[in-house]
């Protein structure tokens, strides 16, 4: 479980790009953070994996206070944090084997042979076989977010972070990586957390959603309440497009009794 605690952060001096938000995110559920682009849902992500700095406030790791954190201690939590880029952001000088035992390399005390079963354990488990000894750039994209996600899973993390791990797939490819995270939080009791703006995702694996609206906490709850939030900024994100737009025209006929 990580408990974000009045978070506030700002770049510019009495510019708060995020402002006082507090949520929990469960462990063993797919938690979502979703918003339009320059919401401040990147920033929050990376203030939870301590990439930014908090102005104030505190992040809590199954009750352990980040910001009170040693040095060493905090070099422990990264051994602990599986990370999915945007892009996968995979070395292309580096073969898949190659990349999936940097983190290892940097953060494991198993002996060379052991990274090296625990690397092919995890190629395997994402679905990707005889492809050890390849680089990124002979990977399809579908192919690189799988060994993006072995990479990530190789510590065995108690914490997944996701940032768009959809970017740039086509819908098909997109639905298998959403269904593997799934697969892999309730295999792993991981607490995972997914900075998206795919509805699609949202709608088929999301369980806990939290809104962030010009830096606020708009709204959060189950994706079942998406459509029934009373959140205006929610509704004008949702129903932005075209398609959700006939949704919401079907679903108010549908609540009002005329069909």
């Amino acid at each position: 479980m990580i408990e974000v605690r009045d978070v506030c952060k700002s770049f510019v001096a009495n510019e708060l790009v995020l402002k006082h938000i507090s949520t929990t995110f469960h462990s063993g559920k797919i938690n979502q953070i979703i918003g339009r682009s320059g919401s401040g849902k990147t920033v929050l992500l990376k203030c939870i994996v301590g990439l930014h700095t908090l102005d104030s406030g505190d992040i809590l790791y199954d009750g352990r206070s980040f910001t009170s954190m040693s040095k060493k201690e905090k070099m422990q939590l990264c051994s602990e944090i599986g990370m999915l880029f945007q892009g996968s952001a995979l070395f292309d000088s580096l073969t898949i084997t190659e990349n999936v035992l940097f983190p290892m390399q940097m953060f494991s005390e198993k002996s060379e042979k052991e990274q090296q079963d625990r690397a092919r354990f995890c190629l395997e488990r994402v679905g990707l076989y005889n492809v050890f000894d390849m680089y990124p750039a002979e990977l399809s994209g579908g192919m690189q977010k799988r060994a993006a996600i072995a990479r990530a899973i190789s510590l065995n993390p108690k914490y997944l972070f996701c940032d768009e791990p959809n970017s740039g797939l086509d819908p098909l490819t997109a639905s298998k990586i959403d269904e593997l995270i799934v697969e892999l939080t309730k295999e792993f009791q991981m607490t995972t957390i997914i900075n998206t703006h795919d509805l699609n995702s949202v709608l088929s694996v999301g369980e806990h959603i939290v809104f962030i609206h010009k830096g606020e906490k708009a709204w959060e709850g189950p994706k079942e309440k998406l459509f029934v939030s009373n959140c205006p900024e929610l509704d004008d994100f949702i129903f932005a497009s075209e398609m959700y737009q006939k949704f919401r025209t079907t679903l108010v006929s549908e609540q009002s009794g005329q069909i």
